[in-house]
């Protein structure tokens, strides 16, 4: 199943290498960029510092669904980061992007299916992937340039850091551009 769960609150930000990383974002703040421009905050964060934040008892997700908990969000709606918690066999939609985004994993292993767009069709087809690992990190443009599905295809939870640039309302609707898969 590909839905998704937003924390109904969110989350104290108290650990020096997410405030850095909130920092680095509020003053990318207005930057059609924001995300590449705090790329340095969020590459160069160790990952089990990120994820201290991430209490314990909301490590495991659920089995529904993989699962989205707020961290922080701009109070002026500029961007949101949110822990996606993925269990075993739980995967995204194929997707682009509705705006800019990146995304670190904190623990286990990651696998991203990329995907080309192809216009005539209007549908895309997979091109490769890569497994992304605890520290890896990427960043996205909006629209149908980076086309993926991100997924857990291994035995133990899987957990990323994701920021977003949209308001914390528009999470379950302004991030993901869903697209047919031929």
């Amino acid at each position: 199943m590909t839905s998704s769960y937003a924390h109904a609150h969110p989350l104290p930000t108290q650990s020096p290498a997410l405030r850095t990383l909130c920092d680095a974002m509020l003053g990318a703040r207005g930057d059609p960029a924001a995300a590449f421009t705090a790329l340095p905050a969020f590459r160069l964060a160790d990952p089990a510092a990120l994820l201290a934040d991430l209490p314990q008892a909301l490590r495991a997700g659920r089995a529904e669904s993989y699962t989205r908990h707020v961290i922080f969000s701009d109070p002026q709606g500029a961007f949101t980061l949110v822990y996606l918690i993925w269990r075993p066999g739980q995967h995204s939609p194929v997707h682009g992007h509705r705006t800019w985004c990146g995304y670190r994993v904190l623990q286990g292993d990651l696998t991203e299916t990329h995907y080309g767009w192809d216009e005539a069709s209007e549908t895309a087809a997979v091109c490769g992937g890569k497994v992304r690992r605890a520290g890896d990190h990427i960043a996205a443009s909006p629209g149908l340039g980076h086309i993926h599905r991100l997924g857990n295809e291994s035995d133990e939870v899987c957990i990323s850091l994701h920021m977003y640039g949209v308001p914390r309302e528009a999470i379950a609707t302004g991030v993901n551009l869903l697209v047919t898969v031929a």
